[in-house]
């Protein structure tokens, strides 16, 4: 059984512990050390792990600290939380596949001038324009430029999909009330100070973290790729 519970996740002490718990009942950890064969001071390290994994549960009283395993099933739940994690992260994979295979047309561009150069460019396609990871900073550096953006942008009917970073979630009420316009946030775990911006055949990718430096890739697979993992992002998003 330990082989199974180590495939699962678990180290081998955790296994021996979780065990031997379940053998056991409610009990010490010096008792549960004894049982597993495990060291003492290795023993708290195991059962702090089991406690985060939702494996153990323990009660404190006066004089010690009782330990008690969690119902099997548990173990179906961290299984299942490693699932979903993995289908989280899928379609950035599936991205890192085709980024390998694609034959790109790649352009490095530095500046905040080119950036809104290119951007404003997308106006030239007429079709939707979808931006995801966008930090507070972004919007402050082009206070000058965006207004005028989406002045031109609305009277082309051209609609845009923002998803901000959390701690830019204040510019979403502004933009929702444009025409053409939507705008939702995601959470602190998403932020990111690389704004992607996807419109037609093209996807721009800006760092913000200094000067901004903008890569332009122009593939038509590419960009349809990124606008189905936006799409994946936009209904993890809240307004």
């Amino acid at each position: 059984m330990y082989e199974i519970l180590e495939d699962i996740g678990l180290s081998k002490n955790e296994s021996k512990a979780y065990l031997a718990l379940l053998e056991t009942g409610l009990t010490t950890v010096g008792k549960i050390a004894k049982k597993a064969k495990i060291e003492r001071t290795n023993m708290y390290d195991s059962l702090e792990r089991l406690k985060n994994k939702g494996l153990v549960s323990f009660i404190s009283s006066e004089n010690s600290t009782y330990y008690k395993a969690s119902e099997p099933s548990y173990l179906e739940n961290l299984l299942q939380e490693k699932e979903r994690r993995l289908k989280e992260i899928m379609p950035r994979l599936e991205l890192l596949k085709k980024l390998n295979e694609q034959q790109n047309k790649t352009e490095v561009h530095e500046g905040l001038k080119a950036f809104t150069n290119l951007l404003g460019n997308f106006l030239l396609y007429n079709q939707p324009i979808f931006v995801y990871g966008i930090p507070r900073i972004a919007p402050e550096k082009m206070k000058f430029f965006i207004p005028h953006f989406h002045k031109m942008r609305i009277e082309k009917g051209i609609v845009m999909k923002h998803i901000y970073n959390f701690d830019a979630r204040d510019r979403i009420k502004y933009l929702n009330g444009l025409e053409f316009t939507e705008a939702k946030h995601l959470s602190h775990d998403f932020d990111s100070l690389v704004t992607t911006c996807i419109c037609g055949d093209e996807v721009l990718m800006t760092d913000w973290e200094r000067e901004p430096l903008t890569t332009r890739l122009m593939n038509p697979s590419l960009a349809a790729t990124y606008k189905k993992y936006f799409e994946l992002l936009w209904k993890s998003s809240n307004i």
